[in-house]
């Protein structure tokens, strides 16, 4: 019996002895499984492959939602500063564009999208966009269909759209390396701070989804080209299907659209299409149809126009000189060429991860030089965004991504050879994110338009007539279209140097009568009628616009004589010194409204240099201008931010960077205006406007200006300029009187 036990116990052990070993499969792949009965890694990672698809679908959307709630955080600190970022419980915007878009979802919303756009670029008032450009579309339905505000969707629609990048991005990252490729990819370019800044809360633009069109232009064109089935040509029709949304989508540059779209498909047809014979006789000759029938209804120059198009861009870029009058693209910043520490900054926000994403791309164009010519346009781009104009950046966030990504699957593809590797991939994307996060916790974007400034446009809709010209500057057009819902004269879609130069001379120059008859003759005239003008003087234009200021200036009765004078040749209905007279000083009028505002403190810089603009000599005059608040005066002291000390009795000024001596202390009271001098008609001028606690250091040419002398001083002449709304600093709106012709008074 004990016999028969010690068999039992003995057939135990060695039937117990292979349970050590699991066998799997007709290959006998053997899982090895450790005392505590633990899985290796590289296993658990096998065992999951049954459910990768849905693995990356859930990664992918966890990775979009993370994206959005990026874009949202801003919101709590809007909240908290509401005064700021708030205007009637409505949210603003924090880039001028979104105005213009707003405006034309509220024209299609209530069904006033006609043809000529009245309220913009007066008298020469531009088309609308035809079709209305996709987003104000968008926007006009969610308005009419939900109870949402056009405002809070154009604050909230950017950071549900931007994050959409993630998608085509995880699909290329997906075919060049992977799908941890992929992934990452997504989720390094979704945590950019300059994407992060370009489709944040708030920034109701096209760019949250420009690069997101181009990616997908690329991915369906790389596969309509490495694809042999029939299937492909559904990636060409989704292709074609793109570039019409993107067109519709980004409709202010339809030639650049073309081209960023288009190049991925010129790839695939040179290197990769390669059908049988019937096939490419069909797609060839579609194409060519298409081609003809786009020249059959464009003109055959239409080639041409293309080219030019882009090359117009690429000088408004460059900043280069175009004419007689100066490139706008030097007033904004982000056309400038960015620093290599801009470029980190705005990035990868390091130098290791910086090189590691670029050595990515590399080695992804080393390796897969064929397949990686589908990012031609992106790559394209992103080096235009390092060495012309940091707006491109938008378009180097794929390219890094992409390159992070790939790194990141060759490293992960060492796993096997290096075990330590499984550990060191996910604390890389750990490490490369964890500043990212920081960075965009610590910025916050806050609108351009604050709502003090907002106050005064809604002012300037209750308190002027509904045919009312309001002149402003550039920045303010579209937000000035928006809330008062008055005609303007320029902005950030029109602003070209010569329509620019034409808004700077009203507030640069020293006369009040200059301004208010410049004023009243453009807003009738326009820039056609300085054309006429130019023809009358031989087609030269630093004359005639010399000439239309000095008889501005001067007045009717002395403007008839300088008429006289100039022998202007007869052009059109303009012939004789009476007809020519009639057109300086327009006998029909049209209410007209100056806007001076705290911004104009801030751009003088530009605007007063487009405002002095000499055709002749090509420059124009750069103010000193610098403002200060919470200016206070007390014990013959002044001070305010900054560091501002100002002696009263030595006209010493102190600043945190800079101490000087001021040739005059100007201080506009309650009602009147103090001015002190120190002995000396040289050297910048302080001055102060003691209400609002606000004051200025400037030169004497832009003291003089008529902006200054509205601003700050608050004296003007009545027979020009009456005050409607005074909130300094913020704004102020002045009503602006022009001279008559004496049988039009």
């Amino acid at each position: 019996m004990a016999r028969k036990k010690k068999q039992r116990a003995s057939s135990k052990k060695k039937t117990a002895a292979p349970a050590a070993t699991l066998t799997k499969g007709k290959d006998s792949k053997i899982i090895n499984i450790s005392k505590k009965g633990a899985v290796s890694a590289e296993n658990f990672f096998k065992s999951l492959s049954k459910y990768s698809r849905w693995i990356e679908i859930c990664a992918l959307v966890a990775i979009i939602v993370t994206g959005v709630l990026f874009r949202l955080e801003d919101l709590s600190q809007w909240q908290n500063r509401e005064q700021k970022a708030f205007f009637d419980n409505q949210p603003l915007h924090t880039t001028f564009d979104a105005w213009f878009y707003l405006s034309l979802a509220k024209d299609i919303a209530e069904d006033t999208y006609y043809p000529i756009d009245e309220k913009r670029g007066v008298p020469d008032s531009p088309p609308r966009p035809s079709p209305p450009p996709l987003i104000s579309c968008l926007t006009a339905v969610i308005a009419k269909t939900t109870s949402f505000s056009m405002s809070w969707i154009g604050a909230i629609l950017p950071p549900l759209l931007g994050p959409l990048l993630a998608i085509p991005l995880f699909l290329l990252g997906r075919y060049y390396g992977g799908p941890i490729m992929g992934l990452s990819a997504a989720l390094m370019a979704l945590l950019y701070p300059f994407y992060v800044y370009r489709s944040n809360v708030g920034r109701f633009d096209t760019d949250c989804m420009n690069v997101t069109w181009a990616a997908c232009a690329a991915y369906l064109f790389l596969r309509f080209g490495i694809l042999e089935t029939k299937k492909r040509y559904i990636y060409l029709l989704g292709g074609f299907i793109v570039y019409a949304l993107f067109l519709w989508w980004w409709d202010q540059t339809p030639a650049v659209v073309g081209a960023i779209t288009f190049l991925p498909l010129a790839v695939a047809l040179a290197l990769f299409y390669r059908p049988p014979k019937k096939e490419a006789f069909l797609l060839y000759g579609g194409l060519g149809a298409g081609v003809v029938i786009l020249l059959a209804v464009n003109g055959i120059a239409m080639p041409v126009k293309i080219l030019q198009s882009i090359w117009h861009q690429y000088l408004y870029i460059t900043k280069d000189a175009s004419g007689d009058f100066p490139n706008i693209g030097l007033t904004i910043s982000e056309q400038s060429r960015p620093s290599f520490d801009l470029v980190l900054g705005y990035t990868t926000k390091n130098i290791l991860a910086f090189v590691f994403s670029v050595a990515g791309i590399i080695l992804l164009v080393w390796k897969r030089f064929k397949d990686a010519l589908f990012l031609l346009s992106l790559i394209i781009l992103s080096i235009m965004a390092v060495t012309t104009a940091n707006r491109f950046l938008i378009f180097l966030i794929p390219i890094l991504a992409l390159g992070a990504g790939f790194s990141l699957s060759m490293l992960w593809g060492l796993r096997k050879q290096f075990t330590a590797l499984t550990v060191v991939c996910p604390v890389l994307i750990l490490c490369m994110c964890i500043p990212l996060y920081k960075a965009n916790s610590d910025y916050v974007q806050w609108p351009k338009e604050s709502a003090p400034i907002i106050a005064g446009m809604d002012t300037a809709k209750k308190k002027t007539p509904s045919d009312a010209v309001i002149w402003a500057w550039w920045d303010h057009g579209y937000a000035l279209t928006y809330y008062a819902r008055r005609a303007t004269i320029n902005d950030g879609s029109i602003h070209s140097g010569e329509r620019t130069v034409y808004t700077g001379i009203p507030l640069a120059t020293d006369s009040f009568q200059l301004a208010a008859n410049f004023m009243q003759f453009y807003v009738i005239r326009g820039m056609k009628g300085i054309k006429k003008l130019h023809n009358a003087t031989d087609d030269n234009p630093g004359s005639g616009l010399t000439l239309l200021k000095k008889i501005l200036r001067a007045g009717p009765d002395k403007g008839r004589a300088l008429i006289a004078e100039a022998n202007l040749k007869p052009v059109g209905n303009w012939k004789t010194v009476d007809d020519w007279l009639r057109f300086f000083y327009p006998p029909e009028k049209r209410p007209v409204y100056l806007f001076v505002d705290n911004l104009l403190t801030k751009t003088s810089y530009w605007w007063h240099w487009f405002g002095t603009w000499d055709m002749q000599k090509q420059e124009g005059l750069h103010p000193v201008y610098q403002p200060f608040y919470n200016v206070k005066k007390k014990g013959g002291m002044i001070r305010g931010t900054g560091g501002l000390q100002i002696n009263m009795e030595t006209g010493d000024l102190y600043t945190k960077n800079n101490r000087i001596k001021i040739s005059n202390l100007l201080i506009r009271k309650k009602k009147d205006i103090k001015e002190q001098n120190y002995g000396t008609k040289k050297g910048y001028r302080f001055e102060m406007l003691e209400q609002a606690r606000y004051g200025a250091l400037m030169d004497a040419r832009i003291s003089e200006s008529v902006f200054n002398k509205l601003f700050i001083r608050h004296i003007f002449p009545k027979k020009y300029f009456r005050p409607v709304e005074i909130n300094s600093p913020f704004y102020q709106l002045w009503e602006v009187r022009g001279d008559s012709l004496p049988d039009a008074a």
